[in-house]
């Protein structure tokens, strides 16, 4: 920023333009495939520090481009095209360094995992045929670890081993959808957490 603000400042003609237009193309080939490498590796691990190293080789990505952008813009005539272009890149490069350090306090703070995934393991529970109902649903995340827990309502009849394999059936399907997730479930009879609840229910309507 400061050095993109001196040359607002004080213009100064760019020179070899056609060698810089030769650097630039390369630099955006080699960097645009390091970058799919990183967000493939991003996705199969979600990984906050590969996040962060990722940022900066996007940052050059977006260098390039508008380095690139402003020679051509200097061919034509407007020298104060470098200038902008790397005002708008230093702004990126700031706000993209603060999503991705919110996002590894919430992983340092134990926070819980966002309400969209909590509704997809509730649904994944939930849709077991076998299954009346899941609830006392608790998660956070610690680094790219995902802790799941929560309480399936079975059969009141069903066999305890009945009872086990359908747990099994519904945390590896838990675990398929969130690799890495460490997953406990309890198993309660349906009704159960219901008949709980209603000694407060009727205390409450007696108040």
């Amino acid at each position: 920023m400061i050095q993109a603000i001196d040359r607002l400042v004080t213009p100064r003609p760019l020179e070899h333009l056609g060698i810089g237009i030769g650097v630039m193309v390369f630099s955006i080939v080699a960097t645009t495939l390091l970058v799919a490498v990183q967000r493939y590796t991003i996705r199969r691990t979600g990984s906050v520090a590969i996040r962060a190293d990722s940022l900066h080789y996007v940052s050059d990505l977006l260098t390039n481009v508008s380095v690139l952008v402003a020679l051509g813009l200097a061919l034509a005539g407007w020298q104060w095209a470098d200038a902008v272009f790397g005002l708008a890149v230093a702004g990126y490069i700031l706000w993209s360094a603060a999503r991705i350090g919110a996002a590894a306090v919430h992983m340092l703070m134990d926070r819980e995992l966002p309400a969209d995934e909590q509704a997809r393991i509730l649904d994944i529970a939930r849709r077991h045929p076998e299954v009346a109902g899941a609830h006392d649903l608790r998660t956070r995340q610690a680094g790219h670890v995902r802790f799941i827990q929560l309480h399936l309502e079975l059969g009141a009849d069903m066999p305890l081993v009945k009872a086990h394999a359908v747990s099994e059936r519904v945390a590896g399907e838990l675990r398929a959808t969130f690799p890495g997730a460490d997953v406990i479930i309890h198993q309660d009879p349906a009704g159960l957490a219901e008949a709980n609840r209603e000694p407060w229910r009727q205390q409450g309507a007696e108040g």
